[in-house]
């Protein structure tokens, strides 16, 4: 007669419906702290409490339930808040050289043209146009970067007609955008007085009851 294999005293059967009973409270037990983690974490960094936020990143939980590469990235996300370019930029080239996802990566560049751009290392944020238009994804973010670098980091004055024309219809939030990079265009251009009318009008619309409201 037929006689079940068993392990211990426990027959295989059973056994698997034990080791899957033991990896469900396992991953039940991993979601929770996972959970008490990122709850934790979005509560310091909403209060500005950027310091303990990165204690609490490196602390042995996290390590042990958030994978490196997104450890990285809250550090990332807190240096940028406290205005800490050295330690962010070191954390982006730790980053930029990880392995990630499509959708991390995307996000990723964009968070890395951004910061280059602003402190204008017109190279590095170069670089990292060229291979968000490789990918072939985000179509619309791209040609918005591009045309940022091309008047910010290529000195371009090619869109005037059409921001100009933009201006018009535009939201007083866009209207800010457009009015900066119409005056960095004509200074560009070498009509300093044209910049200035432009810049005016940004000072303006910071200024208005439209931004505020």
């Amino acid at each position: 007669m037929f006689q079940p294999v068993t392990l211990f005293g426990v027959t295989l059967p059973l056994m698997s419906f034990i080791l899957i009973g033991v990896a469900i409270v396992f991953l039940i037990v991993v979601q929770g702290a996972r959970t008490v983690i990122t709850d934790r974490l979005q509560a310091l960094f909403a209060s500005k409490h950027y310091d303990e936020f990165l204690d609490t990143v490196d602390d042995p939980l996290a390590r042990f339930f958030i994978p490196v590469y997104n450890r990285e990235y809250l550090r990332l996300n807190a240096y940028l808040a406290q205005e800490d370019t050295e330690r962010a930029s070191r954390s982006l080239d730790l980053l930029l050289a990880m392995r990630s996802t499509a959708r991390q990566r995307d996000d990723l560049l964009s968070v890395a043209f951004q910061f280059y751009m602003k402190q204008e290392r017109f190279k590095d944020a170069k670089a990292v146009l060229d291979e968000m238009k490789d990918t072939g994804r985000n179509e619309a973010r791209v040609a918005s970067y591009e045309r940022t670098w091309e008047i910010f980091g290529n000195k371009s004055y090619a869109y005037l007609d059409q921001m100009e024309a933009d201006f018009k219809d535009a939201d007083t939030p866009t209207k800010i955008s457009l009015a900066l990079m119409i005056s960095t265009q004509y200074a560009n251009k070498k009509e300093p007085k044209k910049a200035e009318e432009w810049q005016q009008k940004v000072r303006d619309l910071l200024e208005s009851d439209d931004l505020t409201a």
